[in-house]
């Protein structure tokens, strides 16, 4: 075989160790973006858990008042031939010589028009329950974001200190401690040493980059 393509072949273990660094940038990036779907799943299972009973509340309700809504317009349609019918049973009646029944007749006509106000009535007590429920499930999610937000503040201040304090300030101690090993910090004026300032800067993203706008957006203004 050509020496030439003898140098390409990687030695054996140093194509697991050239991709190491890459898969470990992979799951760093997929751990907090599981940590972030985690949080929302979390937040939303807690949320719909809390309100279940009151979303069958208002199914049931809102199945009642437009119940009572169809039986009242359909009340309202017969009410007129109703009462026609029941003046012309009362003549009936009393001119056969039964008061009573006469009178009976006219209560129930009484009923029928009373009905219709029970009916709108109980519409308008489950219109005054739903805007209840609607403040009690408004109360729940605030409930469910207090709790879930502590949630939040665990994950991120742990990622936190873990870039931070772990590993940009471990790294930057890390220069100091190589350089003091290797014998490689400048001792002569111009002499650069192992590193520059910017070496240490250069570890995060620059200032035109997504990562430094959101965290400076993040970060600034904070006053302990």
């Amino acid at each position: 075989m050509p020496e030439q393509l003898e140098s390409l072949i990687p030695e054996p273990g140093q194509q697991s160790q050239d991709s190491e660094i890459p898969n470990l940038t992979e799951e760093i990036t997929g751990t907090l973006q599981q940590a972030f779907d985690i949080l929302v799943e979390r937040r939303d299972a807690a949320f719909a858990a809390a309100i279940a009973p009151l979303d069958v509340e208002i199914e049931n309700l809102t199945k009642e008042y437009s119940a009572i809504g169809e039986a009242a317009q359909n009340l309202a349609e017969l009410l007129p031939a109703k009462a026609r019918v029941a003046q012309a049973e009362h003549d009936r009646l009393l001119l056969a010589g039964d008061r009573e029944g006469a009178a009976e007749k006219l209560w129930e006509q009484k009923e029928a028009e009373s009905a219709r106000g029970a009916m709108s009535k109980r519409q308008s007590e489950i219109a005054a329950h739903l805007d209840v429920i609607d403040n009690q499930k408004r109360s729940l999610a605030k409930n469910v974001f207090q709790q879930w937000y502590a949630e939040c503040q665990a994950v991120i201040r742990a990622a936190e200190h873990g870039l931070f304090i772990t590993l940009l300030d471990g790294l930057k101690q890390s220069f100091f401690d190589f350089e003091q090993q290797t014998d490689t910090f400048a001792k002569t004026v111009g002499d650069p040493g192992l590193f520059t300032a910017g070496n240490l800067t250069g570890l995060t993203s620059d200032e035109r980059s997504p990562e430094w706008i959101s965290g400076s957006k993040w970060y600034r203004g904070r006053s302990r």
